[in-house]
């Protein structure tokens, strides 16, 4: 039973009731052990190709042997099913990992047997060699049966109302069987394998009128599924063209593709090989091939000309290995710090393969290869656990277990809708997925409205929200029209005080000399908060997280959590200085991280992180110099830039659990928040007339310098603040005249060697990037580059397919909305726009349409 669908459910069923969807809109059960009964591995269901994020965790069960989960999940209709090492069964909502149900079987402390789906059932075969039935939906044990003292350890197949089994390795060599049993519980037949160990992790194949299957010893056996009887059997250490005599043992499951039998073996670390054998019939022929890989375990998937296998024992390094089809000959490896000892999962996403497996070590990881053997990104659980088996894909997510005992579903990040933070997000990590213009065209120019140099804009819904010092604006993102103001009392003026506002859920906010928060649509105040000191924000502005706006009062020397709702104080966090950073805020870790510093021409500064919940100190860093700007949180590491009114600054990473330094670097003196876009960290600095102006690159892991600019070029300085997307570096020059500093350059570097790209003359001031275009602020005006965008394209990758499909379905049921997902222009984003987006990728329609600023 194999129900098909796309994702997610509530937008499904609008999309399939329409016929001229193709068929790629997709298959999303993975049954049983790599997927079906021919073990294929592969799907036609999205899976997140990058920018993932974790979805959600549950934690199943652990022991101290460090046992928890050691099978794939296996996925029918809306529910995920995993098998725990202490014999429980559990099955949870695939989409929000709410519990569904929990049982048991006979207990222990290691389960290997991945479970499979069949007509409304979970079969479990326990270790103890006892079958299980429970009623998928509701978790009842409908029957079990006592098979062997054997044990189970491979994965159970599913096929037309039968389940198939092999025993373990338990009891030695000696007479083995592997078992036919009825969806009832009712034994069929067995087979018996003289002289094996039996069968760990050899898993059968159901072909046509016949059950394959191989031996620890390295035989391939073929019998007649429906009664048992053998049709055939080859020993792969000597009756074939391509026979290995040093096979060693196999301990994978086979999988048939086209006429073939696939397997692997191992001896060791260094000696293991890949298997193809010619099957016709029931019978196998001397037709195929079989190429050395060093040990596996893993079940080889075959798609489009090439077999996908993993490499490696645990305790060793291992690789994923991808070979022709047609000649065994190794095309490509990816290697990892890990064996794979896991089994490929292949998602089919606009015809190109993405390969997903996980690393077969203590706080391994999953990984996705893209067609070419590159790495498309791979997640580190938080849990630490070894990893043993691989994942099952469903609906455009990934699902795997680790012995720390949770099971972890991995989604791609739904697309960007906008730059709504300083810096582009609560972590200030100043990186867009969108892609940025490649020449200085410019969509538009606003009028001079006051946009208040030094400062950034915001962007979200197809609104750009800026500062204006006396008010805040609201310009339509494609056209620069102005579509309201509203008075605000402007921020104390200290060397030209630059903030930036917030969106968030249809709200903007913004911190001048009070904390306002505005509907979004019409600029109407909603709340206003006034510091108990009666002093302003300066050089910083708010930032939302989790319900809370953070924010300060400069001069006063604090930050303050507010409720988001009304504006009213939950803590608030005095510091010595000058509170002059926007904070960075980890959910995650819920932590806010901010600054302070003594003041003008004067030394000192504190770098802070507090619990984002009340208030309290976690640790503080100083420096005899100044922390001015905002902090950017990486992975484990928090980056800041300090200023020096008397010479050099520098940039400084942080571990952020205790605040020791992990390295600093020499910069121009800065303000400048960083970014952190592939595997770098970029920074600018220099004062016009106090110090040489120029734009850095670090390399994020150890501080070491990758390219600056040069001096003679001034490009950047210390308010900017750059932005980074699309392989390229915004960021712009500066002018200081009449003791007014603004911006007079707008600049796009190459990301990875620091040359120049393009220039424009206007404009500059911490560019904010989305939807294909940058935007930046110069002379009071707001300039727009870019503007041609590709309606579908979701992830603003330049094209239209399958996946934007899956974000408007996202979209469709979170309620959001994007011009360029609004096919049909009706002002809201459903199942029906996802519909024609497909038929686009489909050349239905025959044209992608284009709409311009």
């Amino acid at each position: 039973m194999n129900k098909k669908g796309f994702l997610p459910t509530l937008a499904l069923s609008a999309i399939l009731i329409i016929s001229v969807i193709p068929a790629a809109a997709l298959d999303s059960n993975w049954h049983q052990f790599q997927k079906d009964e021919i073990n294929i591995g592969v799907t036609y269901s999205p899976a997140p190709i990058k920018d993932v994020e974790l979805a959600w965790s549950a934690f199943t069960y652990g022991s101290d042997w460090g046992n928890g989960i050691d099978v794939t999940p296996i996925i029918a209709d809306d529910m995920v099913y995993i098998y725990a090492a202490n014999g429980s069964i559990w099955a949870f909502n695939k989409t929000n990992g709410n519990l569904i149900w929990q049982n048991e079987t006979t207990g222990g402390n290691l389960q290997t047997s991945t479970p499979a789906y069949g007509d409304g059932k979970i079969f479990v075969a326990a270790r103890s060699g006892d079958l299980f039935a429970f009623n998928a939906t509701t978790g009842e044990e409908l029957w079990n049966v006592y098979v062997t003292d054997k044990n189970f350890e491979c994965p159970i197949i599913y096929f037309d109302h039968k389940i198939y089994i092999g025993e373990g390795l338990k009891g030695g060599v000696t007479t083995k069987y592997y078992y036919c049993y009825d969806d009832n519980g009712t034994q069929l037949w067995n087979h018996s394998t003289d002289n094996t160990s039996g069968f760990l992790w050899c898993g059968a194949s159901v072909v046509a009128d016949y059950l394959v299957y191989a031996t620890h010893e390295g035989k391939l056996i073929s019998l007649y599924k429906n009664n048992g009887t053998l049709t055939d059997e080859v020993d792969l250490t000597s009756e074939l063209s391509f026979s290995r005599s040093d096979l060693g043992r196999i301990r994978a499951s086979v999988t048939y593709h086209n006429g073939y039998i696939y397997t692997t073996s191992e001896k060791g670390q260094a000696v293991g090989y890949v298997f193809k054998v010619g099957f016709d019939n029931g019978t196998f022929v001397d037709d195929g091939w079989s190429t050395p890989n060093g040990f596996s375990t893993s079940t080889p998937v075959v798609y489009d000309g090439k077999v996908y296998v993993g490499q490696g024992e645990h305790g060793y390094t291992g690789n994923l290995t991808c070979l022709n089809d047609s000649t065994g000959e190794i095309i490509w490896s990816y290697f990892i710090d890990a064996g794979v000892k896991s089994s490929p999962a292949i998602s089919i996403q606009d015809g190109k393969p993405y390969i997903y497996f996980t690393g077969a070590k203590t706080n391994g990881s999953l990984y996705c290869l893209n067609v070419d053997g590159t790495l498309g990104w791979n997640y580190n659980p938080p849990d630490e656990g070894y990893i043993l088996q691989g994942a099952a894909i469903s609906d455009g997510r990934v699902y795997f277990g680790t012995d720390g005992g949770y099971l972890y579903c991995i989604e791609m990040d739904i697309v960007e809708l906008g730059w709504e933070q300083f810096h582009k997000n609560a972590q200030h990590t100043g990186f867009s997925t969108s892609t940025a213009p490649n020449t200085n065209n410019t969509a538009w120019i606003s009028d001079n409205i006051g946009a208040y140099h030094a400062s950034s804009v915001t962007i979200a819904e197809g609104r750009i929200f800026v500062y204006c010092w006396d008010y805040l604006a609201c310009l339509d993102e494609y056209t620069g029209e102005v579509l309201w103001n509203v008075s605000v009392n402007r921020t104390p003026d200290v060397c030209g005080s630059w903030v930036t506002p917030v969106y968030n859920n249809g709200f903007v906010f913004l911190s001048a000399k009070e904390t306002c928060c505005f509907n979004a649509t019409d600029g109407f105040l909603v709340w206003m908060f006034e510091p108990p000191t009666g002093k302003g924000a300066v050089d910083g502005g708010c930032t939302i997280s989790s319900g809370m706006v953070f924010t300060s009062d400069w001069d006063g020397g604090h930050y303050y959590c507010l409720n988001i709702t009304d504006g009213t104080e939950i803590w608030n966090f005095t510091v010595d200085g000058k509170a002059q950073s926007t904070p960075a805020v980890s959910v995650a870790d819920d932590r806010v991280f901010f600054c302070s510093y003594g003041g003008i021409c004067v030394d000192g500064g504190v770098a802070y992180s507090v619990n984002m919940t009340n208030g309290d100190e976690i640790w503080n860093f100083t420096t005899d110099n100044s922390f001015c700007g905002s902090v950017t949180i990486g992975e484990d590491v928090v980056y800041l830039p300090e200023y020096n009114f008397y010479g050099d600054g520098a940039l400084y990473a942080l571990y952020s659990e205790n605040g020791t330094i992990k390295w600093n670097k020499t910069v121009q003196r800065t303000d400048s928040t960083p970014v952190l876009a592939y595997g770098n960290v970029y920074v600018c600095g220099g004062c016009l007339g106090f110090s040489d102006l120029m734009t850095y690159c670090f390399n994020a892991t150890n501080g070491d310098l990758l390219w600056n600019t040069s001096a003679s070029d001034k490009i950047g300085n210390w308010k900017c603040s750059v932005a980074v997307a699309d392989g390229k570096v915004f960021v712009g020059k500066p002018y200081f005249e009449g003791g007014v500093m603004d911006y007079v350059g707008t600049y796009a570097l190459d990301a990875f060697t620091g040359n120049i790209i393009w220039s424009y003359p206007k404009g500059g001031s911490s560019p904010a990037i989305a939807d294909g275009m940058v935007f930046t602020v110069g002379s009071g005006k707001v300039y727009a580059f870019g503007g041609e965008r590709v309606m579908g394209d979701l992830n603003n990758d330049g094209e239209v397919t399958t996946t934007d499909a899956f974000f408007a379905l996202k979209m469709a049921v979170r309620g959001e909305w994007q011009e360029k997902a609004d096919m049909n222009r009706d002002d809201k984003v459903t199942s029906l726009d996802a519909l024609m987006i497909m038929q686009v990728v489909a050349g239905s329609n025959g044209t992608v349409p284009f709409f311009s600023a």
